[in-house]
């Protein structure tokens, strides 16, 4: 498995020797002030150092310090927050229920909204202690978005966070406002120097007695330059004559870097220097393996005194590779080597295998691809995918395939199921088929185990990302299910849970592979598979019924998804709809709304159709709940439509139809209706589903004896339905119809059914959509029960809270409806408005339309809920 040492928030550790300079400590410190403090120089002016020191002796004093180390790849608006955010909710003055962990959480998908940054200086502000926030290394950013992103921490101002700032280079930032509100603190290279004071300590402390006028020279010669001095004292140290040292430093006209470095080379004895450079094959370098590298047993402790008396080798902070060559030393060993490029190769070679005998695939792949060797780099990927696939390292192996080249890919199983497992993940749907065949076509009569599963989980990921549910991927035999290595264990017991959705439909033995797989995931740091098992069991929670697993098994893969910056996956678009189904069954339809608008933004072009159906369907389903009625329909109208002939499974058809179906009926489109219902039985058949879609129908129209017949089948359950909360829906029908037709006592007993089946699959929509006289008997059972029962007080609330259109009654219509409520006939209703019966009968049957009710007394009750009668 591959090792992840985070290291982005550890202190770096102080050189030696070490000289501590209270005047730029001073310079640091701004107690009660809300000053930003840039440091500001190129490499080698010991800016870290300083700041390393600062931070300690602040921790020391009782300072509440975060560290946050800027990589490249956190140059990326949601990586950095979740650097910068992860750093300061680690503080020890950061409590357990501090809003920064969720929005640390939110980050990669909420970055960008409006009131990010304000929610995130409202929680600092909120803290016990103000916080300094150590930023090192921001020369590493330069996208537009993460720079706005950096700038608006700086602008702000909150008496509870402070900046410190560390840069090769000025960052393209405001400073200049910064510097004109006194608000700008600025400590550049001139400052960073040493003094001859300074210069005068470190050699000491290296060692060595130079005259106060030798102290000059080394000083003047460095310009106090830190380096400078440190390499220039290494070498002195190293047994080079002061004299004549000083005569070389004084005439030197090669840059200055490069002068110190041979300086100190050359001092070395030659043995040191020849197993320096082959050592020199850059990344770290433990102990172990510089001595495969050099041959020298005793290449550990020579690493050790090298750092400690030369600085020419430096410490790096990760316990698996203690060790790194500075880059000006490799680059002047490789220039003076007499090495031949086989012998080069060779050594990254050595470096490859043995990175992958102890674990660590990702360095392997580096030297691997570094040794330009075809067979080494094939050899990696058979052992190796399985790790990188599982962790995230999808960048390195991606590398491995393209050194290696399209032509032996294209003539590699394992390597061209690892290219449509890559092409997957990225979106590229026409280039993971063309793998998938190429990769069926070259394979074994029997295969290897491992390959056996890549093979199977290569489909299964296909299908999954495409949401294609009415496939069957390659089965698994129980012999190829135990493997030494966990990474291929886990990934046979997905294979395996997968199957058993799709090709069984059989949830409860997927939902038991996929938790044991899940459990291996978080035993070993699988985290990028972690993040699909838990959307894969999602999915299988959903097909069962069981939303409220369905939202926390979504929500887990989201916070997977956040932590490692792994946002835009396939993975993370599925678990955004499932939030947005979730959110739109619990009749929360800005909720639903913003999950799936993430979705569909941040899925972007990697998205395949059904998915951007599915998103779009339920996104045009939360505006219609919202009051966008017209408009809502008309998104999940065309995200059917766009299908074309795409096929289904029939959850996923009947999803779409009732949805769109419901909307039709509601705003009088009965061709659009009945195209939906033409539409769902052409593609499967006629599920309870479609029987419900033709009691809205007949419902809408009066015809209310003809729609509780529609239901019948379903409630008596000789008809199957495909979608868990049909029998809520139908339920609600039967109570609708019994209620209009004078059967109160049946209408309660149906009403009790479908409230317990909701509060079951935590269903609320439903009720909060219902006809008239459904929620009017939902209110009386509400009021009159003599328990309080939650979750039938949440289904009328979400009917009244529900974001209703004021129908749009003309100014006659709604003097029938003031007199409604009263006692009048509808004769008398005609000659109290001195009009003709037909007149008021007319009026009446257009009242009945717009709220979408079948009675006067449903009428009135709807009149009311909408505002429109008081």
């Amino acid at each position: 498995m591959v090792r992840i040492v985070d290291v982005s928030r550890s202190v770096p550790g102080l050189p030696e020797p070490f000289v501590p300079r209270p005047r730029l400590l001073a310079a640091l410190d701004d107690a009660g002030g809300d000053r930003t403090v840039l440091v500001c120089a190129p490499a080698g002016f010991g800016k870290t150092s300083l700041l390393a020191h600062w931070t300690r002796s602040a921790e020391a004093a009782g300072t509440a310090v975060a560290w946050a180390d800027v990589h490249r790849s956190d140059d990326d608006p949601s990586r950095f927050w979740v650097t910068v955010l992860n750093a300061v909710r680690a503080c020890r003055v950061v409590p357990a229920d501090s809003r920064l962990h969720e929005l640390c959480r939110l980050a990669p998908s909420s970055w960008a909204t409006s009131g990010f940054v304000t929610d995130v200086i409202r929680a600092v502000e909120a803290l016990p202690a103000r916080i300094t926030l150590v930023l090192h290394d921001v020369h590493e950013l330069v996208a537009p978005a993460t720079l706005k992103g950096l700038e608006s921490l700086l602008l702000a101002r909150s008496a509870r966070l402070r900046l410190l700032v560390c840069s090769r280079s000025d960052p393209p930032l405001s400073l200049g406002q910064l510097r004109s509100a006194g608000r700008l603190r600025e400590i550049r290279a001139d400052q960073l120097r040493f003094t001859v004071d300074e210069a005068g300590a470190l050699l000491r402390r290296s060692g060595l007695r130079l005259t106060p006028s030798q102290v000059s020279e080394v000083h003047g010669g460095t310009r106090g330059w830190p380096e400078g001095m440190r390499l220039g004292g290494a070498a002195l140290r190293g047994g080079a004559d002061p004299q004549e040292f000083l005569q070389r430093l004084t005439t030197n006209t090669r840059p200055m870097a490069a002068f110190l470095v041979g300086e100190l080379v050359a001092t070395l004895p030659k043995a040191d220097r020849k197993a320096l450079s082959a050592i020199s094959i850059g990344g770290p370098v433990p102990a172990e393996l510089a001595a495969v590298l050099t041959g020298r047993p005793d290449a550990g402790p020579l690493l050790d005194r090298l750092a400690r008396e030369t600085g020419l080798v430096v410490p790096v902070r990760a316990p698996a590779a203690p060790f790194s060559i500075r880059p000006l030393v490799a680059a002047l060993l490789r220039g003076e080597d007499s090495m031949r490029t086989e012998e080069h190769s060779e050594l990254h070679a050595r470096a490859a295998r043995w990175w992958m005998a102890h674990g660590d695939p990702v360095a392997a792949t580096a030297q691997a691809i570094r040794a330009a060797d075809d067979r080494l780099l094939v050899e990696l990927v058979h052992r190796c995918a399985a790790a990188l696939l599982v962790t995230g390292y999808h960048l390195e192996l991606r590398r491995a395939l393209s050194a290696v080249g399209e032509r032996v890919v294209a003539g590699d199983p394992w390597l061209t199921l690892c290219s449509a497992l890559l092409r997957i993940e990225s979106g590229d749907a026409t280039g993971a088929e063309a793998d998938l065949r190429r990769a069926g076509e070259l394979f074994p009569a029997e295969p290897d185990s491992r390959l056996a599963v890549l093979r199977s989980i290569a489909q299964l990921f296909d299908l999954a990302s495409s949401a294609d549910l009415t496939a069957d991927p390659q089965p698994l035999g129980e012999e190829r299910r135990g493997f030494d290595a966990p990474e291929w264990n886990a990934l046979a017991l997905v294979s395996v849970g997968g199957r058993a959705l799709l090709a069984h439909a059989a949830p409860v033995a997927a939902s038991a592979a996929l938790e044991d797989a899940l459990e291996l995931t978080r035993r070993h740091g699988f985290r990028y598979l972690e993040m699909q098992c838990l959307a894969l069991l999602a999915g299988v929670a959903g097909v069962a019924g069981d939303y409220r697993a369905m939202t926390a098994a979504a929500n887990g893969a989201l916070r997977v998804a956040a932590t490692r910056g792994w946002d835009r996956s396939p993975w993370s678009a599925t678990a955004r709809w499932m939030l947005a189904y979730s959110a739109l069954m619990r009749a929360q339809p800005a909720e639903a709304r913003r999950y799936a608008s993430e979705g569909l933004r941040r899925g972007g072009t990697a998205l395949r159709p059904r998915l951007v159906s599915a998103l779009r369907a339920v996104h045009g389903a939360a505006l219609f709940d919202s009051g966008r009625r017209h408009e809502g329909l008309q998104q999940m109208q065309q995200a059917r439509t766009d299908l074309g002939g795409v096929p289904l499974s029939a959850e996923q058809a009947a999803v779409l139809a009732v949805l769109e179906h419901h909307a039709a009926v509601v705003l009088d489109r009965p061709v659009d209706a009945r195209t939906v219902v033409d539409w769902l039985s052409d593609r499967i058949g006629r599920p309870g589903e479609v029987l419900l879609m033709q009691a809205w129908e007949k419902l809408s129209v009066g015809r209310s004896n003809a729609a509780r017949a529609d239901v019948e089948p379903i409630l008596a359950g000789a008809v199957p339905s495909v979608l868990p909360h049909t029998l809520v829906e139908a339920l609600l029908v039967a109570v609708s119809v019994d209620v209009s037709g004078g059967q109160v006592h049946t209408a309660r007993n149906a009403l009790r059914a479908a409230l317990s089946s909701g509060a079951s699959l935590e269903v609320v929509r439903p009720f909060a959509l219902a006809e008239a006289e459904a929620r009017e008997l939902l209110g009386s059972h509400v009021t009159h029960s003599g328990s309080t029962e939650p979750f039938a007080v949440r289904a009328l609330a979400a009917g009244r809270s529900h974001e209703r259109p004021t129908a749009d009654l003309d100014a006659a219509e709604r003097q029938v409806i003031a007199l409604l409520s009263s006692p009048l006939s509808v004769e008398q209703i005609a000659d109290e408005l001195d009009i003709p019966i037909d007149e008021a009968q007319a009026r009446l049957r257009m009242i009945y339309r717009k709220l979408g009710v079948s009675s006067r007394r449903t009428a009135v009750t709807a009149a009311s809920e909408r505002g429109i009668r008081r």
